[in-house]
């Protein structure tokens, strides 16, 4: 199962003309008469006003900002993100791995005959002249394992690597700042919820633990994790654990809360976190935002601004196309209150893909996929997951052969849903029925934000 949580883009300052580059590009080519769209007052910073408030407030609004950004003509040319990736992965291997008998720059060749002329200098050291500025360069290292791992196969997908790529492919940054808390937060959590737990137990050792355990969460709403605390919360961790593995208790009370999965799984994860090294900030910060790809893009372009590399332009010119393309997605998000994301996979047969995943009433979700295949032509896919385990899934096939080869295929498919536990209800292509608006009653259900399991 797939879990993404984010919290309100709304409240994010990730959607203005100074931060997000795609808006920027559609307030450069609006028109005098397109403004007045969205503001009566015509006032620019009044118009973005708006735009940050409630999107359940700006529906119509955020409706025709959107035909705005699909029709803009920098937007529509951008390609895919695919296509970028692959772009910059070659242009950065040949920063970092120059080939045999690459042209040295006039310094670097004096440095070469200077360490030339030296005595007892190694023979590789001219050599390695060439690629003395590529040492230097740790961001792009980085930016180049980020993309030597990115197009793994689409037959090769894996639940929880596809919610690692999902979650470090940029878009959701922002969100994950919004989200981010300091360890010693997340300790106090899962300390609290350990007490809610042991709560329901019926061992009167247990409620004296939990009574300690109390106590020390009152000590730390007051001040903070000390020492003392962390020394306090180890002890009373050490006798739960003890009681856990009591053969005795379990033959008392074999069905005690004490006994329940979460509860040593909480455990452990506390006497994980309860430690000084772990509780630092810094390093979670670096563990959390240093593998996310917009982080590295960053960093590998504030890096290229210190170094006279011949190819800087081209690499720079890249990066910040790449940044266009996820602020792109961001405010698609935005404008839709949806979650859209670009496919992280090499798929030889598709020229281009876009997933879309919107959250509706009723814990209903809705995903989008939407793909450009080379053979094949367009292929749009909407996905309704209904009750948690009933699916509806919706077509749009640009090829007939194509669309007879999926429903030739459509035993197994129903046959692979059912094995997970998914019930298909309904699938069927739209140009088999009547034209309509399919998706009328499913849009008006979808609601702001997203959590998405799919």
């Amino acid at each position: 199962m797939i879990q993404l949580n984010s919290t309100n883009t709304q409240s994010l300052n990730i959607i203005l003309a100074n931060t997000n580059k795609a808006l920027n590009e559609v307030l450069k080519d609006i028109a005098p008469k397109e403004l007045t769209t969205f503001s009566k007052t015509q006032d620019l910073g009044s118009m973005l006003e708006s735009f940050m408030k409630d999107s359940s407030q700006n529906l119509k609004q955020n409706q025709e900002l959107l035909t705005l950004v699909k029709n803009n003509p920098t937007l529509k040319t951008l390609g895919s993100v695919t296509t970028t990736l692959k772009d910059l992965q070659q242009s950065v291997e040949k920063i970092l791995q120059p080939k045999s008998g690459t042209t040295l720059t006039t310094q670097e060749q004096k440095v070469a005959t200077t360490l030339k002329e030296q005595p007892n200098t190694p023979p590789s050291t001219t050599s390695q002249v060439a690629t003395v500025q590529t040492k230097a360069l740790p961001a792009l290292e980085k930016l180049q394992t980020f993309l030597s791992q990115s197009f793994s196969d689409i037959s090769s997908i894996n639940e929880a690597n596809l919610q690692n790529k999902l979650e470090n492919s940029g878009v959701f940054l922002e969100s994950k700042l919004a989200n981010f808390k300091a360890p010693t937060e997340d300790l106090k959590a899962l300390t609290q919820d350990l007490s809610k737990l042991l709560d329901s137990s019926k061992l009167s050792d247990i409620q004296n633990i939990n009574k300690d355990i109390k106590e020390i969460l009152q000590t730390v709403s007051k001040t903070d994790i000390n020492p003392k605390t962390m020394e306090a919360l180890d002890k009373a961790l050490e006798k739960l654990s003890v009681k856990i593995d009591s053969n005795i208790d379990k033959t008392l009370k074999p069905n005690d809360t004490l006994f329940k999965p979460e509860v040593k799984e909480l455990q452990e994860k506390i006497t994980q976190l309860n430690k000084p090294e772990q509780l630092q900030v810094d390093k979670k910060v670096q563990e959390h935002f240093s593998k996310d790809l917009k982080v590295i893009v960053h960093k590998s372009i504030e890096e290229l601004q210190t170094t006279s590399h011949p190819q800087k332009a081209e690499l720079i010119r890249q990066l910040d196309k790449l940044n266009l393309q996820i602020d792109y997605y961001q405010l698609l998000s935005h404008l839709s209150n949806s979650s859209a994301v670009y496919i992280p996979y090499s798929f030889d047969a598709v020229e281009d893909g876009n997933i879309t995943i919107k959250n509706g009433k009723n814990k209903n979700f809705f995903c989008d996929i939407d793909l450009n295949l080379k053979e094949y032509g367009s292929l749009f896919l909407r996905l309704g997951l209904f009750d948690k385990k009933q699916l509806n899934i919706n077509i749009q096939c640009e090829s007939q052969e194509l669309k007879k080869r999926l429903k030739k295929e459509m035993k197994t498919l129903r046959n692979k849903l059912f094995e997970v536990g998914i019930h298909p209800q309904d699938i069927r292509f739209l140009d088999d029925i009547p034209s309509q608006n399919h998706y009328n009653k499913a849009d008006q259900d979808i609601a702001l934000g997203f959590e998405v399991k799919a």
